[in-house]
């Protein structure tokens, strides 16, 4: 029996690990520029203490002083995002820092994602990982994944957003009822502007897609309450799923179907041509 997949709580929520990722990728920067101040501080005391009279020997910075400049950034930085409009510069800053934060926000949410998908080890943590980025970073709240048969050349409901996995029917592939025969028949990852594929039921049907081998397509029908409609940073997302989460599921496929084998300097040397 199929049944939908939970979509809440656990380990793997990607936004928080997108957050996670960022705090952690800024934080190492501040401490690698303060080891290199302390470093530099450490070489000119050396350098004062061989030659103290020389008077070439650089005035050295304590640490002191660098914390206190630290501290006064963070604090004008604070400054400038709580500044009103009566300055005429400071909104067109406060607006591109925004739109800095957003940007940083969305290329760590696509790194974090794409490694979610190349880590998964079955059908069932792509397909998890596929329902998290729809729900936490698009905002899709109703969606459908289908599954290919491809003896049966039609589509069968994996997981179900929003409702009963169990209401789903299958689609036909083939035959005069397919209306999503095209992307069988010519498979391949989903880019914006390609022909939207859609019907009464659906805002979207996306492909996922490895090689010339349709995977899945995920019948995306409705947005969250608080969503109207998709904005840029959703359509990388979407060409992001629709390559990586499908090479992520012949992955997991082959690995299911594959006898566990030592490695062996004679096969690899004939898989890599060496």
């Amino acid at each position: 029996m199929v049944t939908a997949m939970s979509s809440t709580g656990g380990a793997s929520n990607l936004k928080n690990k997108t957050e996670r990722f960022l705090h952690e990728f800024f934080g190492k920067g501040e401490v690698f520029v303060r080891q290199l101040i302390q470093e530099n501080e450490r070489l000119r005391r050396e350098l004062n203490s061989q030659d103290p009279a020389s008077p070439n020997n650089p005035e050295i910075a304590p640490a002191s002083v660098v914390e206190h400049l630290i501290v006064r950034v963070n604090e004008l930085e604070q400054d400038l995002k709580t500044r009103g409009d009566d300055s005429s510069g400071y909104p067109l800053l406060n607006s591109r820092i925004e739109e800095l934060e957003t940007e940083n926000y969305h290329l760590a949410a696509m790194y974090v994602a794409c490694l979610q998908f190349h880590a998964g080890t079955s059908m069932a943590d792509v397909l998890r990982t596929a329902t998290e980025i729809l729900l936490n970073f698009i905002g899709v709240g109703r969606f459908t994944i289908f599954m290919v048969d491809e003896e049966r050349t039609a589509l069968f409901p994996v997981v179900r957003e929003g409702g009963d996995v169990e209401e789903v029917g299958e689609l036909p592939l083939s035959g005069p009822e397919a209306r999503l025969s095209p992307l069988f028949r010519d498979p391949r990852p989903w880019s914006r502007g390609d022909n939207a594929y859609t019907d009464e039921r659906s805002i979207l049907y996306l492909p996922m897609v490895n090689g010339e081998r349709l995977m899945a397509i995920i019948r995306i029908e409705s947005f969250l309450a608080q969503k109207s409609g998709f904005v840029d940073n959703d359509y990388s997302l979407l060409a992001m799923i629709s390559e990586h989460a499908g090479i992520a599921l012949d992955s997991a496929w082959h690995r299911a179907h594959s006898r566990d084998v030592p490695l062996t300097r004679l096969t690899v040397e004939q898989l890599v041509g060496a």
